[in-house]
């Protein structure tokens, strides 16, 4: 298994603003670093623990948080906490998902536990009540990781009693530790307790599902412990998370973690439903047993409570009376019965196709065979449905099935029971962590009845929709904007438009609203959305630029393709390490990292040994670490280690750098010694690009077998444009977000006449969207075109402040090479060119 692009750039995103945090501190690394545009830019600290860089993942469901999790302690190790062996609180929910994660970071053969493994030469996992098991060896030699709840750590709960309680087990651990160091008194009278232990140690917190824990009770808690840094997992981050990185359901579906669209069927009964939901699961393992892996599909049933009329045993007896399902196919998972106990439901030799529950799935139960959810009950709590919904999301062995039915999930739903079945889901969706744009095309609404139809309508009058059924006020959709009130009602019937008709004077007290409101229901009702060319099956590949090695044409890859085969790093580059200071009578020691200046200074603390256990270094063991840790595939080791060695040899003699300041020093020397390697690495890269594309034997070429194809499905698009614009070409049909100026000229596209489609270009997506290589990555144009006569255009926009700067003509040098060599058209479009003209003007003759 391989990590997602979408992880890999949320882990390096993290892994950069935790080294920044370091030299510039918390909130400065977090406006430098962040990526989600969607959530407040402002940094909020935890009271008490300023110092503690507390920043949040926002990830849908199906996204990975335990796997990322998981990668994260490395970063936080290296980056931020300066600590060969860091102990780590994973928090979460519930006793269910505690008992899933200590399973899962147990299991050696698990992808989580490698990462864990490859990261760190020991780890030591353990429940939060084994903590009598520590000692004192494991906190110098061991990356130990306490899996607990919350709960764990209230005074109130039993548990949380004995993690404060002062313990004679843990009595080695506090050899080292003067007693003034401590905060608290155990109700025992002791102060040696695994809580003042956790706080005197500062730990790293992850802290999984983190929205469930923003009240004040958890904060104390936190102050307690007293974390060194706190990473969030969670789909719907609270107000005052700090988002660094957000990932969209965009993202996840294009890299083939989870299934949709969802498509959502309503019935007139519960009967009907379940005979609907048993065909569909039917049909589906006739499909997956085509399949080259094992898929077995299952049927989720939720059930109404027992005072209720369609229970647990109405709808185990329907399934197996009505629909004639064997009885050894159906397991029931409630608070009271636990039939899923101990079942491999990955076993070929596994029967369960049907489980009934009414909410005990709704944490924990994560089966990727899972493909129909089935709803026979009136849902009054969105989060009931929300996790429940989410247990049929996930794709089976994340990668997409060959045939298409089986990419997608299913919904089935009694309408007279759940009246706003659609917008309910739509709702469940965005707190699953979806976009709005991408909540309502996720969701394909297949109904019994008629054509849905939709009204749009802006007026100055708030509507009243008090009056109106519970389907009709589910289905509306309300905003205040700048111009007035935006009323939006989708799905609805004939009979819907009747009943909006009879009740327009209670809905809009003011006749020009009401007017506007009965004008739309009769003459400007909107039809559902077009489908986008992307769903018309309009083909979109775009030729790339490459490089023609004579015996082969291939894409030209910045990671491969402009690094001479003879690189190395001894011999061709300084080893000096810029504005290395030191002050032998403060001990204070002064670094340049990456452009700014940290002064540390070292007291002589017992806490080094404590922590490190560093006195028995050699510099051959320090060289290795640092090599250890800094090689990639494109190094040898051998070269590396004798130019670290070089390096570590010339500040002895020229600073009188002792091996055990060295030693340390060693996680700041090897941030230095990481951009050191860096940037031999650009200058290398930049002269074998300038080569291989710009010399004078010039390899660069464009060849018409090789494109980047843009699938129909898939647009991994971060955060989404909601403009009122209306783009009429666009291929998908969602947008990624823009801002004014490049909304502006993505109007003049979308509207110029020889435009047959076109494409908001996703950023870091090398597999999804077209880009162009430049000598220390990938460009990738805002704007991909295609034009009614076949051929193909990028255009590139740039605001004043920036489109002179070295990577603007950079960028521009490339896209007019890729343009010379017959790729497409190419322009760097800004508001007002050399030439005084305007944007309109210039893309106006671009397309001339």
């Amino acid at each position: 298994m391989q990590l997602k692009n979408y992880q890999e750039e949320t882990l390096k995103t993290l892994g950069k603003f935790l080294s920044e945090a370091k030299i510039i501190g918390n909130a400065e690394a977090f406006k430098e670093n962040r990526n989600a545009m969607s959530y407040s830019p402002e940094y909020f600290s935890l009271k008490g623990l300023e110092d503690a860089p507390y920043i949040c993942l926002r990830l849908p469901t199906g996204g990975g948080k335990t796997l990322l999790g998981a990668c994260s302690i490395k970063l936080a190790a290296e980056n931020f906490l300066e600590r060969e062996y860091p102990l780590v609180l994973w928090l979460v929910p519930t006793d269910v998902i505690r008992q899933q994660t200590l399973k899962v970071l147990r299991d050696v053969k698990s992808f989580y536990r490698q990462v864990l493994d490859e990261a760190f030469k020991s780890v030591k996992i353990f429940d939060v009540t084994e903590f009598r098991q520590l000692r004192p060896q494991d906190l110098t030699q061991s990356l130990n990781i306490f899996v607990a709840t919350f709960q764990s750590f209230r005074v109130t709960n039993k548990e949380g009693r004995k993690v404060y309680q002062a313990n004679e087990d843990l009595e080695p651990c506090f050899r080292a530790i003067p007693q003034e160091k401590y905060f608290e008194i155990g109700e025992n009278g002791g102060w040696k307790s695994f809580g003042n232990l956790i706080a005197y140690l500062r730990p790293l917190i992850i802290i999984d599902e983190a929205h469930n824990y923003s009240s004040p009770l958890s904060l104390e808690i936190m102050q307690k412990l007293r974390p060194a840094a706190v990473i969030e997992l969670t789909a719907t981050p609270a107000n005052q998370s700090n988002v660094l990185f957000q990932v969209s359901a965009s993202e996840l579906k294009a890299e083939e973690m989870i299934k949709l669209p969802i498509e959502l069927t309503e019935n007139q009964s519960w009967e009907m439903t379940i005979d609907s939901a048993v065909q569909k699961r039917t049909a589906l393992e006739k499909l997956a047993a085509r399949e080259a892996e094992y898929i077995r599909p299952i049927a989720l049933f939720q059930a109404e409570n027992k005072d209720k009329e369609v229970t647990v045993d109405v709808v185990k007896k329907y399934l197996t009376e009505g629909a004639k399902v064997p009885e050894e196919q159906i397991a029931i998972a409630t608070g009271e019965r636990h039939e899923l106990d101990g079942v491999n439901l990955f076993s070929r030799d596994c029967q369960i196709r049907y489980v009934i529950t009414v909410q005990a799935l709704k944490e924990g139960w994560d089966c990727p065979f899972a493909y129909v959810f089935c709803s026979v009950a009136k849902i009054h709590s969105p989060k009931d449905a929300e996790q429940l919904l989410g247990r049929v999301l996930r794709m089976p062995y994340a990668a997409r099935r060959n045939a298409s039915e089986l990419n997608r999930a299913y919904a089935f739903v009694a309408v007279k029971d759940w009246m706003t079945a659609a917008a309910n889901i739509r709702d469940d969706l965005l707190n699953m962590g979806f976009e709005d744009a991408e909540a309502k095309t996720a969701l394909k609404v297949q109904t019994l009845f008629d054509t849905p139809k939709t009204i749009k309508i802006l007026t100055d009058e708030r509507p009243q929709l008090g009056t109106l059924n519970l389907f009709l006020q589910g289905a509306a959709i309300v905003e205040k904007t700048s111009e007035g009130y935006e009323l939006v009602m989708e799905n609805l019937s004939a009979e819907d438009l009747t009943e909006l008709k009879i009740n327009a004077n209670k809905i809009f007290k003011g006749e020009d609203a009401r007017e506007k409101f009965l004008r739309a229901i009769h003459h400007e009702a909107v039809q559902p959305q077009k489908d986008s060319p992307a769903a018309r099956g309009v083909k979109f590949e775009i030729p790339m630029l490459c490089l023609d090695f004579g015996d082969e044409i291939k894409i030209a890859e910045p990671e491969e393709d402009f690094l001479p085969a003879t690189w190395k790093l001894t011999g061709n580059y300084d080893t000096d390490l810029p504005n290395f200071q030191k002050d032998v009578t403060a001990q204070i020691y002064e670094f340049d990292v990456a452009g700014h200046k940290v002064k540390e200074k070292f007291l002589g603390d017992d806490t080094e040994n404590l922590f490190h256990g560093e006195t028995n270094w050699t510099l051959n063991e320090l060289i290795g670490w640092f090599a250890e840790k800094i090689l990639t595939t494109d190094l040898i080791f051998e070269d590396l280690a004798e130019f670290i060695r070089r390096i570590l040899n010339r500040l002895s003699e020229e600073k009188n750098l002792s091996l055990a300041e060295t030693v340390r020093l060693r996680f700041t020397l090897l941030k230095l010694l990481t951009e050191k390697v860096k940037a031999c690495r650009a200058e290398a890269y930049e002269k074998g690009w300038q080569q291989a594309l710009f010399g004078a034997e010039s390899i660069a070429c464009v060849s018409p077998n090789i494109t980047k194809i843009f699938e129909p499905e898939n647009y991994p698009a971060k955060s989404f444009y909601r403009g009122r614009v209306q783009f009429e070409k666009h291929f998908y049909s969602t947008i990624g977000d823009m801002n004014s100026e490049e909304i502006l000229c993505a109007q003049l596209i979308d509207t110029n006449k020889k435009v047959e489609t076109w494409i908001r270009n996703v950023e870091s997506e090398p597999l999804y969207s077209f880009w162009l290589p430049k000598h220390d990555g990938r460009f990738y144009p805002d704007f991909v075109i295609k034009l009614t006569d076949g051929t193909y255009a990028a255009i590139e926009y740039k605001g004043e402040q920036l489109k002179t700067n070295d990577d603007s003509k950079e960028k521009n040098l490339v896209g007019e090479l890729w343009e010379q060599r017959n790729g497409g058209k190419f322009l760097m479009a800004t508001k007002r060119d050399d030439n005084g003209r305007d944007l309109s003007t210039q893309i106006k003759e671009f397309f001339r």
